[in-house]
């Protein structure tokens, strides 16, 4: 919450006078609630760090792009740059042709547990590695530096509880991306697309969709690695202004579906840099300072009009396209059961 409301700041530092008063109800908890059956006639606007089909949540940016002083992360780009250079250290010829995943599985997620049985690297081409977060803490976090993670050419993400912020940190290594199947979506990674700047695996006979796919691109390595230079790409491009300025229009969208004036409650609490600082530790408080945002020269980038065709016409193209994988690995099992 404490980084949440800093962004939120750090968007009227960006753009003073700029953001309109809004009345607006946030949810830091994982998944989201607003049911598209339940609510259709009449969905509760409700913000959150991500969203499905099956919800009508809508997803806002979340905290870790501040900083997450509990796993280490720094804001951002600071993130972003020592990834992408440490990605360079090795080329792609160099680094281990198989795929690589390091995270906690104990976080009631069935795919997590289920990966964690693809850990073979001569049977799947898969190295799984638990993280113990406590015992990194310990350590000072010298093993889960991200930017010395980027020595395989393949890197899985696999949703926790809900989504996981690690997809970002995940893409920027220039590795080709292995997602597995997605039930939630992020403000960012609706824009991806299969075989572009990533590629889909199954979540059905998980370790053999992981082979497959290390198969193929040690198979095809100028494709491979054109998928995570993409991949590499659109994280780069989701640079902090323009975080902002999805949140700006999202905000600014928002507040002209408001059919009344927000007025402030008489319980309502006024939070400034200065008043939140004050319940930040000594490690949180360094972040928030590095986070920190000055006003803009430029106004916000311009807001495309809403073409719902195209929308749908993208979301269909992604579908055939993971279809068409999906054909692809069974052709291959069929020929190799023969």
């Amino acid at each position: 919450m404490m980084f949440t409301v800093w962004g939120i700041l750090q968007l009227l530092s960006k753009y003073p006078g700029m953001v309109p008063d809004v009345d607006m109800m946030f949810d830091c908890m994982d998944k989201p609630i607003i049911n598209r059956t339940e609510h259709q006639s009449f969905p509760a606007p409700l913000f959150r760090y991500c969203t499905n089909e099956d919800h009508l949540d809508i997803p806002f940016p979340d905290w870790s792009f501040w900083g997450w002083s509990e796993t280490n992360l720094r804001p951002w780009e600071e993130e972003f740059r020592d990834i992408k250079k440490g990605s360079k250290r090795s080329s792609w010829d160099s680094k281990q042709p198989r795929a690589y995943w390091k995270g906690n599985p104990d976080v009631v997620s069935p795919i997590r547990m289920e990966l964690m049985k693809c850990n073979h690297s001569r049977l799947w081409g898969a190295q799984i590695m638990r993280q113990n977060w406590a015992e990194e803490a310990k350590g000072g976090f010298e093993q889960s530096k991200l930017s010395n993670q980027c020595n395989h050419r393949y890197k899985i993400y696999a949703e926790g509880y809900a989504w996981s912020v690690s997809l970002k940190y995940i893409m920027s290594c220039g590795s080709m991306t292995l997602i597995i199947s997605p039930e939630y979506e992020d403000f960012f990674s609706r824009g991806l697309l299969p075989k572009e700047n990533y590629w889909p695996v199954s979540p059905t006979d998980l370790c053999r969709s992981i082979k497959f796919a290390v198969d193929w691109g040690n198979a095809n390595p100028s494709d491979a690695e054109r998928i995570g230079k993409r991949g590499q790409g659109y994280m780069e491009s989701i640079s902090m202004n323009r975080v902002y300025d999805y949140m700006f229009h999202l905000i600014n969208e928002y507040s002209k579906l408001q059919r009344f004036k927000p007025v402030k409650p008489p319980s309502a609490k006024e939070v400034c840099a200065g008043s939140l600082m004050c319940f930040a530790e000594q490690k949180e408080r360094e972040l928030l300072e590095r986070s920190r945002a000055v006003p803009s020269m430029d106004r916000p980038c311009k807001l495309p009009d809403a073409d719902r065709d195209r929308l749908e016409r993208l979301i269909q193209r992604k579908k055939q396209t993971i279809e068409d994988v999906r054909n692809m690995e069974m052709t291959k099992t069929e020929r190799g059961s023969r």
